[in-house]
């Protein structure tokens, strides 16, 4: 299955950059907060994040385009007892959740001279993992969910061909079987080329 998204992924990414419209491409720093149960499993703020977007203009204030991400949320915890199957185990946890969203994503842009607020939402899948490290033992799972992610930004012109960009984007994944939902606010700066 990994092999048929990575494919997917490809074709749209080497579609979008041929086409007769603008393109910008963004690599942005996106540290985040988790949110709901991720919190549960992990609860702090995350300077762990990047993503990558691809947009192509349909029309000037019009965009559709792809983008992933990863985050990796880090929590420690001293001394606490847990029971995982017929084991009863206490020590320092580190738990760790790291999400990779891919999605498709669509923007609706408000045109200024410099500064092009905008608003948008993507959907797609998202892999989950998470660990808890305890001594020599780790206890892991991992999930492909499916994904919505609306955001707002603010792109900024610092020449004819290279913007910086400002974002606030929310990314849900709901539960799945035992699998619990994916939830968190990540905040988004970083540079692009048009």
């Amino acid at each position: 299955m990994n092999k048929y998204i990575a494919i997917i992924v490809l074709s749209l990414a080497s579609f979008i950059a041929r086409g007769q419209g603008e393109t910008v491409i963004i690599v942005n720093y996106l540290p985040a907060v988790s949110l709901g149960e991720t919190a549960d499993f992990t609860n702090n703020f995350s300077p762990r994040g990047v993503d990558f977007e691809v947009n192509y203009y349909l029309t000037e204030d019009f965009s559709m385009g792809f983008v992933t991400s990863w985050n990796i949320f880090r929590e420690k915890i001293s001394g606490e007892t847990f029971d995982y199957n017929d084991l009863t185990i206490t020590g320092t946890q580190f738990r760790y959740t790291n999400v990779v969203p891919l999605n498709i994503n669509a923007k609706k842009y408000f045109t200024g001279n410099t500064a092009t607020p905008y608003i948008g939402v993507g959907v797609g899948t998202s892999y989950a993992k998470q660990s808890n490290d305890i001594g020599v033992f780790t206890l892991s799972q991992d999930k492909w969910l499916f994904n919505v992610a609306p955001e707002v930004g603010l792109l900024y012109d610092m020449s004819r061909s290279t913007v910086l960009s400002f974002k606030v984007k929310y990314n849900y994944s709901p539960k799945a079987g035992d699998f619990p939902s994916m939830s968190y606010v990540s905040f988004g700066f970083g540079i692009g080329m048009k």
